[in-house]
């Protein structure tokens, strides 16, 4: 009942209430539907906070956008062991940057007593949102590396079927808290869009990532001294940038150190072992369960666990068949609809029956089965990926 709530009742209450809220503030205040209703009158602090605050997020939200439109392009591009080292490299350093904008930014409210003084209830709200959301997925970075590879694989059939006005939360549900948590808040960030500065965003501000930061110029104490003009101001900028570049290396160096060890001492390579994914005594004659499980695989230099999910049948007598979620035609994932009794994907049409056989579409061949075994009721899966496109199964 609460994962109904959570993964299929709130984020549709989510967007109705950032689309119709947005409307009826647009139509209220409409002054505030505007970039410049974030700006201050301020020093440097914004300017640090800012820029990598936008950039790292604009580029996260792509990555995180890209598989929802386009799923084959997305398992293409990570096919390759260095392809998808590349996102993982990239996607760390943007997290780090996405952070360290979020907390300087946050910094700023707390200490700067002009921004203090504007901030809102809601702000705060947001902000804590925000920062919640950008350590979410700091933590995932590194504890579920390759997260950019299994990403296409859990959550994007999910958000997906929201898309469809036909949700399918067992692609979501059985992931580690911190994923969940991650996609919930998600949907709270979205939900708060009517009710904080986070309106901006649909004035359209091409201009708002490169603006200038303002500055208040008054009149300092040192001039009444004699101190030199702007003396006291190159200080500061000189040791805020010293402080913030020591801080970035430093970060980079850290984020760079298990994947230079990796380089110059490569693991050996290994095949993929049996993966726990779960008690199977619960399923059903006839009703199609998806299962997720994660899986520790070591490739050459790369050694991580990954988050995987499998399609699991029990005949009615009682035989068990495990299907790759894959779609054998283009790589999309299909799902299971009780309606009809079928294996139906989303993307192109292709249907399948329970038993994995092909009744209609482009799918060139039956939906590709992965070995098993079963030890007291637990599934055992060896998780293999097949060429997508062709008549014949094809292990890559």
């Amino acid at each position: 009942m609460a994962d109904g709530i959570y993964f299929v009742v709130f984020p549709y209450l989510a967007f109705f209430f950032a689309v119709f809220g947005g409307v009826y503030r647009f139509n209220a205040r409409r002054y505030t539907f505007s970039s410049s209703s974030s700006q201050l009158l301020e020093n440097r602090a914004l300017f640090w906070g800012s820029v990598p605050w936008h950039y790292g997020i604009i580029l996260i939200l792509l990555a995180h956008l890209i598989p929802i439109i386009h799923a084959p392009l997305w398992i293409w591009l990570h096919r390759e062991p260095l392809r998808m080292f590349f996102f993982e490299l990239a996607g760390a350093a943007l997290g780090f940057l996405t952070l360290l904008g979020i907390f300087v930014l946050i910094a700023r409210r707390i200490f700067n007593p002009g921004a203090r003084a504007v901030t809102t209830a809601m702000d705060w709200v947001l902000l804590a949102a925000l920062a919640l959301q950008v350590l979410a997925g700091f933590y995932i970075t590194f504890f579920y590396r390759w997260g950019s590879a299994w990403y296409v694989y859990t959550a994007v059939p999910w958000l997906r079927s929201l898309v469809s006005l036909n949700p399918h939360m067992e692609y979501i549900t059985p992931l580690p808290w911190v994923l969940r948590l991650h996609a919930v808040n998600a949907f709270v960030i979205i939900g708060l869009f009517p009710f904080t500065r986070l309106v901006h965003v649909v004035s359209v501000p091409f201009s708002y990532l490169w603006r200038p930061y303002q500055i208040d110029i008054g009149y300092k104490k040192s001039r009444e001294e004699g101190q030199p003009e702007g003396e006291g101001i190159s200080r500061r900028n000189f040791f805020l940038k010293a402080v913030i570049g020591t801080l970035s290396a430093v970060s980079g160096l850290i984020l760079l150190v298990p994947y230079i060890k990796a380089i110059i001492s490569p693991a050996p390579l290994k095949k993929t072992e049996w993966s726990k994914v779960g008690d199977i005594s619960s399923i059903m004659p006839q009703q199609p369960k998806a299962m997720n499980f994660e899986m520790e695989s070591v490739e050459a230099y790369m050694h991580h666990m990954a988050l995987r999910s499998v399609w699991v049948v029990k005949e009615s007598g009682g035989e068990l068949k495990v299907f790759s979620p894959i779609c054998p035609h283009l790589g999309c994932h299909y799902r299971w609809d009780p309606g009809t009794g079928h294996f139906e994907c989303p993307c192109h049409g292709s249907v399948f029956s329970i038993t994995g056989t092909v009744l209609g579409g482009p799918a060139p061949r039956p939906l590709d089965t992965l070995p098993f075994r079963i030890e007291n009721n637990i599934l055992y899966v060896k998780w293999e990926r097949f060429e997508v496109g062709i008549p014949q199964k094809v292990r890559i």
